[in-house]
């Protein structure tokens, strides 16, 4: 029986995390994008139940005491989690299913999933772009943007628990390197 493989992704806000995700899922349409609940507002563009499940607080909330979460995590003032159900479905079938998370939450899946996954932090060469990217982007306040930022330290602490780093200095070679690794994965599991 085929076997399914959680490939759990992680980075610095603006590291590009996103772009590789979305190529990837274009390239391989069967694999599974797992959507992850939040407290926060969409951001423009972005779709219920595509980008994320979009809930309140205290909806969120009964996820966690109802253990309908693989795990969660309060980020920049607001709530992000896992659903269980389609995780464990996404396994059972023997899918690929790719993960946009933190760095704890990432690690949490690891740890939890130590058998069936893959781990992945997304790196940039140089923090500069970061913050260039983020004030680009125009979704934060400067407060905000400076919130992300002050997460760095943290995320580049626990960087050298994830299974690979990639470097995304060009988008094309970081998705194609990422996507080789996750293929090289899936062969040694099956």
């Amino acid at each position: 029986m085929k076997k399914g493989l959680l490939v759990l992704f992680a980075a610095h806000s603006g590291a590009g995390k996103t772009s590789i995700i979305r190529e990837l899922l274009k390239k391989n349409p069967g694999w599974q994008f797992s959507v992850s609940a939040t407290t926060r507002k969409p951001r423009n563009g972005e779709l219920e139940g595509k980008d994320y499940l979009y809930v309140d607080k205290e909806y969120f909330e009964a996820m966690i005491r109802s253990q309908k979460l693989l795990e969660y995590e309060e980020v920049h003032g607001e709530y992000y989690g896992t659903p269980s159900d389609p995780v464990y479905k996404a396994l059972e079938d023997g899918n690929i299913m790719i993960f946009d998370l933190d760095v704890k939450g990432a690690l949490n899946l690891k740890k939890r999933f130590k058998d069936d996954s893959v781990s992945i932090f997304v790196e940039v060469p140089d923090y500069d772009i970061l913050r260039k990217r983020l004030i680009d982007r125009g979704t934060e306040t400067p407060e905000q943007v400076e919130k992300r930022l002050s997460r760095i330290p943290l995320e580049t602490a626990m960087k050298h628990k994830f299974d690979y780093v990639v470097i995304n200095h060009k988008l094309y070679d970081a998705i194609k390197l990422t996507e080789e690794t996750i293929k090289s994965k899936i062969k040694e599991g099956n």
